[in-house]
């Protein structure tokens, strides 16, 4: 053979292999830039739905990724634990007989529809995959352990029902039925808080814990149930506004009380508990102006024969365009604030 002709089949040889590469290089581009299958699907044989939660995130960098997927995975959990929670309130939450007509902002601190969940972010998340589109975007995957991060929220809740014991077992010290409820009433903030770890964890593993909570709830209701209150109003209105303000005033407390599930009685005898209100309200000394000032103060005292249970007190400034508007809404508002107020200080909060 000629070494013309040997060159030129060197030529030829160099040529092809120098073809190949570049088709194999183009293949690999192409390649690479087909969208993994898990932004779409999220769940794969690595991270099964079974033992993780994942979510997906995506921005124009790596960092506002990693935030977007947390963001997403945490919204998607706090919404599930949420819908979970007002179930159980909806289930568990049992009639008061109270009219709701008379008073419709009252509401109970054990009313179980007004649990939520305080979940931010779930702990255990770490990123799995990511991902760099030809535009830039930057994708990834974060996934959540089911098992461990349960681990982490039962260690949570085993100490959260140590501290219902605790508070359990000074309650039954009380002297009184009515000591020994509010003394065990402010057990409520941490079997709450169990309760939404508990539904965490079931909502991550399928695992059902102790109903801490609703075996509060009851030991409250049959303490609860066994005592009559009665109500005892003094007001300090103008005279045209003294029998509307007593009628706001009884209706609504008697709604607290009743939802705390006391019986309510007319003050007859000594021998029951005593919720003391005192209401007031004054214009307020403002100069000028074409708004009208009062200020109210509101008092409540709950009294076992000389002996103060509990109490609440609030004192606020209210404008309105006349002095009855602005005494109207001072009422008004001294009575929502009281409805939360009064069960946030019952309960030792």
């Amino acid at each position: 053979m000629s070494i013309i002709k040997k060159e030129r089949i060197g030529v030829l040889s160099i040529i092809v292999v120098v073809l190949l590469i570049t088709l194999s290089c183009t293949s690999a581009v192409k390649s690479s830039s087909k969208m993994p299958a898990w932004i779409d699907s999220l769940y794969d044989k690595n991270y099964s739905e079974k033992n993780y939660i994942c979510a997906v995130g995506a921005g124009s960098t790596r960092e506002n990724a990693v935030n977007a997927a947390f963001s997403s995975l945490s919204q998607a959990f706090h919404t599930q634990v949420e819908s979970s929670l007002s179930y159980y309130g909806i289930s568990s939450a049992d009639s008061t007989g109270v009219d709701d007509a008379v008073y419709s902002d009252s509401e109970s601190m054990i009313d179980q529809s007004q649990l939520s969940s305080k979940t931010e972010r779930i702990v255990g998340g770490e990123v799995v995959n990511s991902y760099v589109a030809e535009d830039n975007t930057v994708w990834v995957r974060v996934a959540v352990n089911r098992k461990k991060t349960a681990e982490v929220y039962n260690k949570d809740m085993k100490i959260l029902e140590s501290e219902v014991a605790r508070i359990r077992k000074q309650a039954k010290e009380a002297t009184t039925p009515l000591s020994h409820f509010f003394r065990l009433l402010v057990a409520l903030p941490s079997a709450m808080e169990h309760q939404q770890l508990a539904e965490q964890v079931r909502l991550l593993t399928g695992e059902t814990n102790m109903p801490l909570l609703y075996n509060l709830e009851h030991e409250l209701d049959v303490l609860a149930g066994a005592i009559s209150v009665a109500l005892d109003i003094n007001v300090s209105v103008p005279e045209a506004e003294i029998d509307t303000t007593e009628i706001q005033l009884k209706s609504a407390f008697m709604a607290l009380f009743s939802d705390f599930g006391f019986n309510m009685v007319e003050q007859t005898t000594l021998k029951h508990p005593v919720v003391v209100i005192d209401y007031s309200v004054v214009d307020a000394e403002l100069t000028g102006g074409r708004y009208a000032h009062v200020r109210y103060a509101l008092s409540v005292q709950v009294k076992e024969g000389s002996a103060i249970v509990a109490t609440y007190q609030k004192n606020q400034r209210e404008t309105a365009l006349t002095a009855k508007e602005a005494r109207q809404r001072a009422l008004r508002l001294a009575l929502n604030d009281a409805v939360h107020g009064i069960s946030a200080a019952l309960a030792g909060k």
